[in-house]
């Protein structure tokens, strides 16, 4: 990897208005093979490098505490795991020489601010395209093996809140909306070709809310809580396996004392985890065999534990 730098400025500050950004890079990654168990007949070594050029650009403008715009545009580039190289469909050794880096273009416009002392906001549109985006195709026994689709498109939208209307207490909903298809996906298997072009990528919900609350009501006392709610998502490529939202949602909620800070810091915290003992699929195995592809969570559980620090006295 050779980086090529970038520069930036903070844009915290009233007296510098505008800041800029810019960035470049270069990847050179090389995947070497040695096949020393030749008793086989076949030599399965091999030699893949791949290399490209990114680069990032943005721009923001203060123009008041409560409204600080911003754009960011940059390009990306992927190449896969040892592990995706690997895992070859037909069982062979070697590398997957038909498996391909995936290339990325995306572009964000957003805004951040903080209209009063105790409240921020941020908010941002993306849009992303990935070309020759690296996807799994199937799982078999725990091993998936992967393809390249020929284009994706990923738009979304991201908010956030947060406000503090006491010291002792501040609350914060994040919402995400997610868009992501198939642009060009045409899936060989054997003699057949499935066109799975303008369907929903799998494992990814399109609506994601996050609530929380945080409450201090005494020094070093803290109570969290945090609740959650999902879409339906699908399973797999076709689309024909699908997961139900989650409904009222998932919470979460714990507890912690933070001790006085010497030498020896104390932290001791209790939590509880889905504590209203909700039944649902917390991930998918995309394209499992047989339709095993449903990855249930645990119903209620707790957990307790400490964290503790030490440091040299000044």
């Amino acid at each position: 990897e050779i980086y090529m730098g970038d520069w930036s400025s903070d844009v915290c500050s009233s007296d510098l208005r505008l800041t800029l950004s810019a960035g470049g890079r270069h990847d050179w990654v090389t995947f070497d093979v040695d096949d020393h168990h030749l008793t086989d007949g076949v030599d399965n070594s091999g030699h893949r490098p791949l290399s490209s050029w990114s680069a990032s650009g943005g721009a923001s403008y203060f123009v008041a505490e409560a409204f600080v715009p911003y754009v960011n545009v940059g390009s990306e580039f992927e190449t896969p795991t040892t592990t995706e190289l690997a895992n070859q469909p037909n069982s062979s050794g070697g590398f997957n020489s038909e498996l391909d880096p995936q290339r990325t273009t995306s572009f964000e416009v957003g805004a951040r601010g903080r209209p009063t002392p105790w409240m921020e906001y941020s908010a941002a549109f993306f849009t992303s395209t990935v070309k020759d985006a690296i996807v799994q195709f199937r799982e078999v026994s725990g091993r998936a093996y992967f393809t390249n689709a020929g284009q994706t498109s990923n738009d979304g939208l991201e908010l956030g809140l947060s406000v503090r209307p006491i010291p002792q207490l501040r609350a914060f909903v994040a919402f995400t909306y997610s868009d992501f298809i198939f642009d060009d996906y045409k899936l060989v298997n054997g003699a057949v070709i499935d066109t799975l072009d303008g369907n929903r990528l799998p494992a990814v919900p399109k609506y994601f809310t996050r609530i929380g609350l945080r409450a201090e009501p005494y020094a070093g006392i803290a109570i969290d809580v945090d609740h959650t709610l999902s879409s339906s998502l699908t399973a797999d490529d076709a689309n024909g396996l699908w997961v139900d939202n989650w409904g009222a949602g998932v919470s979460n909620i714990r507890l912690s004392w933070a001790g006085p800070r010497g030498t020896i810091a104390f932290a001791p915290f209790l939590g509880v985890n889905n504590a209203w003992d909700r039944q649902y699929i917390s991930a998918v195995t995309v394209n499992g065999a047989g339709g095993r592809v449903f990855e249930p969570a645990p119903r209620r559980n707790v957990f307790v534990g400490a964290e503790v620090t030490w440091r040299s006295a000044p």
